[in-house]
């Protein structure tokens, strides 16, 4: 089996990297990436045989950490790099970590929610739980996973005050659990 793990973004990568998030992720969920690069997120390549083959960014404060953007390479999918990334990520942090995935029922659209669907069931299968909220962030309906049984919305928007920017509460919202049977 190849090596695999994740580590700082390097200088030569921003341009890989920059295109695999341009291209992993719906302009609604998108920061500027130049303000990422400048603010407070940390941005990691994931990579394999020490070539980046991801990305992970990440927000964090003293006590919690979120997962704000993690993608595999399409063509790097199929050997477990996001499930072997994310466990030595997971290993290595002893802080809660949350992230966000799009609500699988806040589209009509059969293939996005498949879609949707797979990707919470890999972050369950990776160790995550499901939590007792959702939240409208920005106007994206987005379902809440985390490491611990319980992070609070507080917390959660703790984290965002902290690492983002000033009234970014303003574009956070508690929402409704939306549940369905598939």
């Amino acid at each position: 089996m190849q090596s695999v793990g994740y580590r700082k973004m390097e200088e030569r990568e921003v341009p890989y990297i920059k295109e695999l998030y341009e291209a992993s992720f719906p302009k609604s969920e998108k920061k500027p990436f130049e303000a990422m690069v400048e603010g407070n997120e940390r941005m990691y390549a994931v990579v394999e045989e020490d070539r980046a083959c991801g990305l992970l960014f990440t927000l964090e404060d003293a006590n919690h950490i979120l997962i704000d953007y993690f993608a595999v390479d399409p063509q790097a999918r199929k050997r477990q790099i996001g499930s072997r990334v994310l466990k030595q990520f997971f290993a290595a942090h002893d802080k809660p970590i949350v992230l966000e995935i799009e609500d699988p029922w806040s589209t009509e659209a059969p293939a996005e929610r498949a879609l949707r669907q797979r990707r919470k069931a890999f972050y369950l299968r990776n160790g995550m739980r499901e939590q007792a909220y959702n939240v409208d962030l920005f106007g994206v309906r987005m379902e809440m996973l985390a490491t611990v049984e319980t992070f609070s919305f507080e917390a959660y928007l703790s984290l965002l005050k902290t690492c983002l920017f000033d009234g970014v509460e303003r574009y956070v919202a508690l929402a409704e659990k939306t549940t369905r049977e598939s």
